[in-house]
């Protein structure tokens, strides 16, 4: 990013991410669905993911996109998977250099539908969203308020791993990826004793400590009930990310009550 331009681009950002933000409150108007589906299947796609080996961003985004198509458009229970595959499948073409095919995507749903459902699927869903794709997610806002934290590359991967909790979790499906992000930080810093949110950090993350924790108490929330989400789970518990989840599980097992609050 250019840094002459850095104030520009995020003061865009955090106008788009505003425009992008799927309505909250759209599985009322679902007639087969419930939360909890959600978080199914969100947890499979975040192990397709895996194993595709695709970039961050690519997740972020379809998970965007299931959520701004579910605002707007009733589905059945039978059709939800294809959702999902079908996000993965338009996201992974949007942010990855080399995308998996789309057989490899049916593969990975078990054969459960032909190409041409996909690809149906794919024009139907472009349209509804009206082929918008942009959409900022947390990692744009994590890597600005690192500059506060001088990269610091354990706080940054704990903090990757919180990031992803709004994925599975529906509670924070109303908060802007900005806010996200800054919380994960300000948690991660603080279940690894790296000190106060200072004034700096507030200037990179735009947000002040006070905003930043009713999403804190629902991450720990989240946390200190058992293991809901494996696959979210197992992904950060791999020695490539230290290990994450296991050293946040212990914390949280130290530190927060059941409820969320401070033990």
């Amino acid at each position: 990013m250019v840094a002459e331009y850095a104030d520009d681009i995020f003061e865009y950002m955090l106008e788009l991410e505003t425009k992008t933000m799927p309505n909250p409150r759209y599985m009322a108007q679902q007639k087969e669905l419930q939360w909890n589906m959600r978080g199914i299947l969100v947890d499979w796609l975040i192990d397709v993911h895996n194993r595709f080996q695709l970039l961050p961003e690519t997740l972020f985004l379809t998970i965007n996109l299931i959520d701004r198509f579910l605002s707007l458009r009733v589905v059945s229970l039978v059709k939800l998977q294809l959702v999902g595959i079908t996000s993965m499948f338009i996201a992974a073409k949007y942010e990855e250099v080399m995308a998996p095919s789309i057989q490899n995507f049916i593969y990975m749903a078990d054969d459960g539908y032909k190409e041409e459902e996909v690809l149906r699927a794919e024009r139907y869903m472009l349209q509804t969203i009206d082929f918008n794709l942009s959409t900022p997610n947390p990692l744009n806002f994590l890597r600005r308020i690192s500059k506060a934290d001088d990269y610091d590359v354990q706080t940054r991967t704990v903090a990757k791993y919180l990031m992803e909790i709004p994925l599975v979790d529906h509670r924070l499906i109303d908060q802007p990826w900005s806010k996200i992000a800054a919380a994960a930080m300000y948690l991660a810093r603080k279940m690894l004793n790296r000190g106060p949110w200072d004034v700096n950090l507030e200037h990179y993350s735009f947000y002040k400590e006070a905003e930043l924790l009713d999403i804190v108490d629902i991450m720990q929330d989240y946390l200190s009930g058992a293991v809901k989400h494996e696959s979210l789970y197992k992904k950060y518990g791999d020695a490539k990310y230290f290990k994450a989840s296991r050293y946040v599980r212990e914390w949280i097992r130290k530190n927060v009550s059941s409820g969320g609050g401070l033990a």
